[in-house]
């Protein structure tokens, strides 16, 4: 080997794929990112993926980094050994049952590790973000989908079946609304963007406040969660109470598995962490109040510090393990 070692990671997103190359030690060389495009379906997201796989390659080539594997985290469950979906993946259609390693490694001709990409999150900010030095952690990350990933004794814990971690599947209202995984008041269907922004969207159609007429030109259409934090840093009342009450709603949930794996920290992760307004310390405040004393008598609770590069950062650390 004649090059400077890297690991090439790619991060499957319900809406971006980010993708990059990493040093052992947790240093992005390179990153990119491109649409995921889920509506055109699996097989062309694997096209697509598979053509990443080469970019990335081409790159290191390009300079002189030696590419050790390939890493790749997917929504969904995943059987890590065969590198395959097996887990139903409600942002992406079809993609239940996806071979990701064994398409890969027939084009690269490198070995080829796939994981659930909460999972990857949650071993990045473990090995080189906000959860450095503990040993068991629990990390969410909210976007598209809502999503968990466990570290227990310093491991990544899958499960059985490779399911550990489906923190955004977990019923919070028996009777709640319809989540895309067809489960009744789940995290997910009170935490994930599109239903953020649907709450925010029901009350904005009575009537724009001064604030959001301003943020978004005065056309509702343009809502996204980046204006709906702007609006919120800009003290609009609609705006903060959506996003409190979304703090509150993955409080509750964050309760339950703190008092099931009394972990050492939570990392919360994904765009709407990265919001700002106090949005972690308000969920933080909703734990602490709704688990056992002895649950959180320690627990710290922060924003993920890896942002959009935790993904394939830990995807490339797969081959690690």
């Amino acid at each position: 080997m004649s090059g400077k070692l890297a690991n090439a990671g790619i991060d499957i997103g319900g809406t971006n794929i980010k993708f990059g190359l990493v040093s052992p030690s947790g240093e992005v060389l390179y990153r990119e990112q491109r649409p995921t495009m889920v509506e055109k379906g699996a097989d062309p997201l694997m096209h697509l993926i598979t053509n990443i796989s080469e970019t990335l390659l081409y790159h290191a080539a390009e300079e002189d980094l030696d590419v050790r594997w390939l890493g790749v985290g997917t929504p969904g469950a995943v059987d890590n050994r065969a590198g395959k979906v097996i887990g139903p993946c409600p942002n992406i259609a079809g993609w239940q049952g996806m071979e990701i390693g064994p398409i890969l490694r027939d084009r690269i001709n490198l070995p080829v590790y796939v994981d659930n990409d909460a999972n990857v999150m949650a071993l990045a900010e473990a090995r080189f973000g906000a959860a450095i030095g503990y040993a068991t952690v629990i990390c969410v990350t909210l976007g598209t989908g809502v999503g968990g990933g466990i570290i227990m004794d310093g491991k990544l814990w899958r499960g059985a079946t490779g399911s550990a971690g489906e923190i955004g599947q977990m019923s919070i209202n028996f009777d709640g609304p319809l989540c895309t995984g067809e489960n009744k008041g789940c995290l997910e269907a009170y935490c994930c963007s599109k239903a953020i922004l649907e709450r925010a969207r029901v009350q904005l159609k009575k009537k724009l406040t001064p604030v959001f007429k301003d943020v978004l030109n005065d056309n509702l259409e343009t809502l996204s969660i980046k204006k709906l934090f702007l609006a919120a840093r800009k003290n609009d009342e609609l705006a903060r109470s959506v996003i409190a009450e979304t703090a509150e709603y993955l409080g509750i949930g964050l309760a339950g598995a703190v008092n099931l794996l009394n972990p050492e920290i939570v990392v919360i992760g994904g765009g709407i962490a990265d919001g700002g307004t106090g949005f972690v310390e308000m969920v933080a405040s909703e734990i602490k109040k709704r688990a056992f004393d002895s649950a959180v008598m320690n627990l710290r609770v922060t924003r993920a510090t890896l942002g959009n590069e935790a993904g394939f950062i830990g995807a490339g650390i797969l081959g690690d393990l």
